[in-house]
């Protein structure tokens, strides 16, 4: 009989860790199941992306000392002093464009992100501070821009060259007509 009890707590026992480990690994996975229709849904969807890119055919131009232009199959874009800043290639949809000396003094150095949605995806309505630029292409563009100084501001030349260079960004959000960013 001190057998069979002892069987049936070990067993108790095993069932109770194996239960326990289920429920961790649901603790753990903040994922929703995702439907079948998500799926397929999702597989068109990156189908559809997977030959568009932001960057297609991208060219440098122009000298460190004067105007830099970034010129791709989607846009051009034109920023004096070409030497003070560059960009990061972020994916498929999105690039950004930085001050250098901000980004190497870990300011951040961000000026503003181009970034191509669909047209019915409007998630970017949530950021703190954007611009429609405008649709192209069958893709809708958005600058998203810093929510605060991303340069150095304890080195003046650096603010210099930061504040010349956003002042041509904030023409994006202005949509001026001598926005150094056009969209093809």
């Amino acid at each position: 009989m001190k057998k069979l009890s002892k069987i049936v707590c070990l067993l108790m026992v095993l069932v109770l860790m194996i239960v326990m480990t289920a429920c961790g690994s649901k603790k753990e996975s903040t994922e929703e199941p995702v439907t079948d229709a998500q799926t397929e849904e999702q597989a068109s969807t990156d189908e559809a992306s997977d030959d568009y890119d932001i960057a297609a055919n991208l060219k440098l131009m122009g000298d460190p000392e004067g105007v830099k232009i970034v010129d791709t199959d989607h846009f051009t874009l034109t920023l004096p002093l070409g030497g003070t800043w560059d960009y990061d290639y972020d994916s498929k949809t999105s690039i950004t464009f930085y001050n250098i000396a901000g980004r190497e003094a870990d300011c951040g150095g961000r000026l503003f992100s181009l970034v191509a949605y669909e047209p019915d995806d409007d998630s970017y309505k949530g950021l703190p501070h954007y611009s429609v630029v405008g649709e192209s292409g069958g893709k809708v563009y958005v600058a998203e821009y810093p929510s605060d100084v991303q340069a150095d501001v304890e080195v003046e030349e650096h603010m210099k060259q930061y504040e010349t260079v956003y002042a041509e960004v904030n023409k994006i959000e202005a949509k001026a007509a001598d926005s150094p960013l056009v969209l093809k």
